[in-house]
């Protein structure tokens, strides 16, 4: 098995928008994030929101300042200067006009998978914490915002949680957003309906629905169908009670994609590849996805028996015809590199969990679990390594692979841009200041380029590497550099 296959079955991105081209976030069931606008032209972008200037998503800064937004089907009156009530790792659908990373965006919507009571004690295991939220599983993660708890741990049973993230292959929520509510009388969760019995109750999950008061309406709730579900909670020692006072369908993911639109698509497989190790399709979130032949995969050396397996996070890119894309492309993305010497002081668990800092950049914690590849690299107290991994909330990196490279003095510092200013490039907590001891700019083709050109093509979530000397624990940054991957 190539790096990390099973990493992505704890660990999604759901905020990884700033690393990534699309990011498949979706309501509980959906399809994910879908980018139809192409080169140019009017789209749609579904994913979770990354940062903000204007809306950051997907790797593109979208304009809000005309946009209409709803939160929760709700008008939000707070205006673009306070981003429309939006906040890091919630899952929006954003309608506008794209041109290659901006655009602007004339509609936001944003639902949450669910808000309501965590009923049991979080089962905690290698960094990452399980719960039961109206009868749904939630796993939070390096990966997940937080609105409000100072951290993962500090969420007990009890708390009342408004959660935003995506599904996977077990329709286990991997949250890219929480927020701790002050209290809820009525509750709400999004999922599909199963086990429907007359005009009493159904399931979704772990949670048994009481529909009685209201009964089938037009249809509503029939099996199969993906539905919000609001009312009274009750939890329960396994399987938790909702009484309903409202029942209505709702789309999953993006919607329908329109024929022959360029998409890409990105998140967790559902289902898996047919046939195993060859062309055939598989599905992420609820959108199918076909290869064929001439379907290339990156990065060079994977191949669909890699990538293409349950919880596996990977990118489709291709064209959509009856709602099936075709991938001419399929990537599996680790966009965050790092090179330095192990903190002395940082070193915290054993193997194969670590978390630990590198030298000279003191803002980027680093974790590893049963999961990473770590290529016969003993991580040490001051050793040298390399890291390849994905960018979480709080300038975290969830490490895919170790590497023991032979320069023992080079550093390396890539990720998504954050903020810019002036001469001064923040990412991952870092801030580099371009115009003291870096010398040399080279765009993506490794062609060099002007300061001033290569500051004026960094934006937020723009794809940048420095590179540099390593003395003790300072670092002298001499190379900077465009990156695609």
């Amino acid at each position: 098995m190539k790096p990390a296959n099973r990493l992505f079955q704890l660990f999604i991105n759901a905020r990884l928008a700033t690393l990534l081209c699309c990011s498949l976030l979706v309501s509980c069931g959906g399809s994910g994030s879908v980018t139809t606008a192409g080169i140019g032209g009017t789209g749609i972008s579904y994913g979770a929101v990354s940062g903000f200037g204007s809306i950051i998503l997907n790797g593109s800064e979208l304009d809000d300042s005309t946009a209409s937004v709803t939160l929760d089907g709700i008008p939000s009156i707070s205006g673009s200067s306070n981003h429309w009530d939006l906040k890091e790792g919630m899952v929006v659908k954003v309608s506008g006009d794209f041109s290659g990373n901006s655009g602007t965006a004339t509609t936001i919507e944003y639902k949450d998978n669910l808000e309501g009571e965590v009923c049991n004690a979080p089962v905690a295991s290698d960094g990452v914490r399980t719960l039961r939220v109206l009868g749904q599983k939630v796993i939070l993660d390096a990966t997940t915002y937080l609105g409000n708890p100072a951290t993962i741990n500090s969420i007990i049973a009890g708390d009342i949680l408004e959660v935003s993230g995506l599904p996977d292959d077990q329709e286990r929520i991997h949250a890219s957003f929480v927020e701790v509510k002050t209290s809820a009388t009525e509750v709400e969760v999004k999922g599909r309906v199963s086990n429907v019995i007359g005009s009493s109750t159904f399931t979704i999950n772990a949670l048994d629905v009481d529909f009685s008061s209201i009964g089938i309406i037009n249809g509503v709730p029939a099996d199969g169908q993906f539905v919000e579900v609001k009312g009274t909670f009750t939890c329960g020692s396994a399987r938790d009670t909702l009484v309903a006072t409202s029942i209505e369908l709702e789309f999953e993911g993006a919607g329908d994609i329109s024929a022959n639109d360029h998409n890409e698509v990105e998140g967790l497989i559902t289902i898996a590849l047919n046939p195993p190790g060859g062309p055939g399709t598989f599905n992420i979130g609820n959108r199918q996805i076909q290869t064929t032949s001439s379907t290339r995969f990156l990065p060079e050396g994977f191949d669909s028996s890699d990538l293409l397996v349950l919880g596996t996070k990977v990118e489709a890119e291709g064209t959509s015809t009856g709602g099936v894309l075709t991938a001419t492309k399929i990537s599996f993305r680790e966009n965050v590199k790092l090179e330095s010497d192990v903190n002395l002081t940082t070193l915290i668990g054993s193997s194969p969990t670590f978390s630990f800092e590198l030298s000279g950049l003191p803002g980027v914690t680093i974790t590893t679990n049963i999961d990473t590849d770590f290529n016969g690299v003993t991580v040490t107290a001051g050793g040298h390594i390399s890291v390849r991994g994905i960018e979480g909330p709080n300038n975290t990196v969830l490490a895919t692979r170790l590497g023991s490279p032979s320069g023992v003095t080079d550093a390396i510092l890539q990720g998504a841009a954050d903020t810019i200013s002036g001469t001064r490039i923040t990412l991952l907590g870092t801030t580099i200041v371009t115009s003291t001891t870096i010398s040399e700019f080279n765009d993506v083709k490794d062609s060099p380029i002007t300061s001033a050109t290569f500051l004026g093509l960094v934006k937020p979530g723009t794809l940048v590497k420095f590179k540099g000397t390593l003395s003790g624990s300072t670092i002298t940054w001499e190379e900077a550099e465009l990156e695609d991957d």
